[in-house]
């Protein structure tokens, strides 16, 4: 049971730390790709357009002079042109909003950051998708906000799979080495 624990206490230990949220350093990329949108109500016609938005705010204080984060919208997903693209850098504001006319109307698509130089925490997104509705007087309301994660690394999960598949074996071994010993026992009696 000792080494079961062992094991537990070296599999979290490889997984490392969780983020709350997205911190990107100089060269990373972070891709979100959707498939639905979940209903939210209405919105005035006339104070708005059909449209789909990509929204997020970074942390100011992590966004330092000479930092530059890129951030794209794609219709369908990132193998595509971008339908929305833009930078934030140092001074601009916190929150910003990336939209693109009739886009995300089948409640689907995709987002990217890519970090160009510095670093900077991301604290949310918001995907948002307005329809029209069978009345004239007002459009429907599509929305998903969120913290951001990051994607994990490639070298943890294997290292996770592999404790957890060595986990396994042990189990099995084991089992296997009771089950024998107990074989023994009533054959001996």
């Amino acid at each position: 049971m000792k080494e079961a624990v062992r094991i537990c206490a070296v599999l979290l230990a490889m997984a490392g730390c969780s983020y709350s949220q997205l911190v990107l350093t100089p060269g990373q990329t972070w891709t979100y790709e959707f498939s639905s949108l979940p209903f939210r109500g209405s919105t005035n016609a006339f104070l708005t357009t059909v449209h789909g938005e990509f929204g997020f705010t970074v942390n100011s204080a992590s966004l330092q002079t000479g930092d530059a984060l890129g951030y794209q919208m794609f219709e369908n997903n990132i193998a595509e042109s971008p339908i929305c693209s833009g930078m934030l850098m140092a001074g601009d504001p916190n929150s910003t909003i990336c939209s693109s006319p009739q886009a995300w109307q089948d409640f689907q698509g995709a987002v990217r950051f890519q970090m160009l130089v510095g670093s900077v925490t991301v604290d949310n997104v918001t995907l948002r998708s307005i329809t029209p509705s069978p009345s004239l007087s007002s459009y429907f309301v599509y929305e998903s906000s969120f913290t951001p994660v990051p994607e994990p690394a490639t070298w943890r999960l294997l290292c996770v799979s592999l404790g957890a598949g060595l986990l396994v074996q042990w189990r099995i071994g084991v089992k296997t080495k009771r089950t024998a010993e107990s074989k023994m026992k009533l054959e001996a009696n």
